[in-house]
């Protein structure tokens, strides 16, 4: 069922900045590959490659790899296939390991050329986890340039925007009344923000730190905009603190998440409301969603399943 959104609530969504406001974390591109030159000297460094629990890491080398020579260090958390002829790796964290814990890969190639090998440290990043990372230690070709070079460019250009965005928006909390919906052009001519509950189609895995009470998404009819709201319980032993979040639905489409918030650290027992703002065209609003949360340190998430938007 859908309804009219009371002003109060729909101002603190998608008017007012709230002091408390968790900063978003930096948009980061993980469609296409990541290239890595090895050079004499970067070779000895360990190389960071970002994973994500339950979706494969793919390594391509542009060699072939020694048999034998691919080492994991805390590999009791992640499954890895070797194609030593190919010169691929592809890694598979099955959970979240310590975040203390040491998690690398070394690769030893096969022709003894230098550099012999390559290590790479892995970290647990829910929202920026990377899918293919290629592994040069030959000159690579200009068409191999050029596509790196277009992406780092576009890359550039979509944080300039979000730099612009962040600026334009009002510093501190605004008072909330029916005239700044006007002023805002959230309401006019009829058209105003519609909201929906959620609860009797979202679904959540069982032993989440967070328990979902109440759950509710909004949709700003002359805007771009959607906002999910959700009313949680921490049912773990540690303190709860939203990091970051996003919005894909099962098509793969992925709504740009502009802002998350929480009023502060929701502590063992406690509930607490979560707020996520998301903005995309109209059309992208379509389907079914997974909201996936991520506590602070990214040791730690929530997923929602069967969100939509009225």
């Amino acid at each position: 069922m859908c309804t009219l959104l009371t002003a109060p609530l729909l101002l603190a969504l998608l008017v007012s900045t709230p002091a408390p406001a968790r900063p978003l974390l930096e948009e980061w591109d993980t469609s296409g590959a990541r290239h890595l030159e090895l050079t004499a000297e970067n070779a000895g460094a360990q190389h960071l490659v970002r994973i994500r629990p339950h979706q494969s890491t793919t390594l391509v080398f542009d060699t072939p790899l020694r048999p034998g020579g691919v080492q994991v260090a805390g590999g009791q958390w992640v499954k890895v296939a070797v194609n030593e002829a190919e010169g691929m790796v592809m890694l598979l964290p099955a959970e979240a390991p310590p975040p203390d814990g040491p998690l690398t890969v070394t690769v030893r190639f096969a022709d003894g050329q230098v550099p012999a090998g390559v290590t790479l440290r892995l970290t647990v990043d829910p929202l920026r986890a990377e899918h293919q990372v290629r592994v040069f230690r030959q000159p690579r070709s200009g068409e191999s340039l050029h596509l790196e070079s277009r992406q780092q460019r576009e890359r550039a250009e979509r944080c300039e925007a979000s730099l612009a965005r962040e600026r334009a928006r009002p510093e501190g909390p605004r008072p909330g009344t029916l005239a700044d919906l006007l002023g805002a052009g959230l309401v006019e001519k009829g058209k105003a923000v519609v909201a929906q509950d959620l609860r009797p189609f979202i679904t959540q895995r069982p032993g989440a730190p967070l328990f979902v009470l109440e759950a509710w998404s909004y949709r700003a009819e002359k805007q771009n905009q959607v906002a999910v709201e959700l009313n949680v319980k921490n049912t773990s032993a540690l303190p709860w603190t939203t990091e970051g979040a996003e919005l894909v639905s099962t098509d793969g489409v992925r709504l740009r998440v502009t802002r998350v918030w929480q009023s502060g650290p929701l502590f063992p027992g406690g509930q607490e409301r979560l707020v996520v703002e998301a903005e995309a065209p109209v059309e992208q609003f379509q389907g079914t969603f997974r909201l996936h949360l991520v506590d602070a340190g990214g040791a730690r998430t929530l997923t929602v399943r069967g969100v939509t938007f009225p």
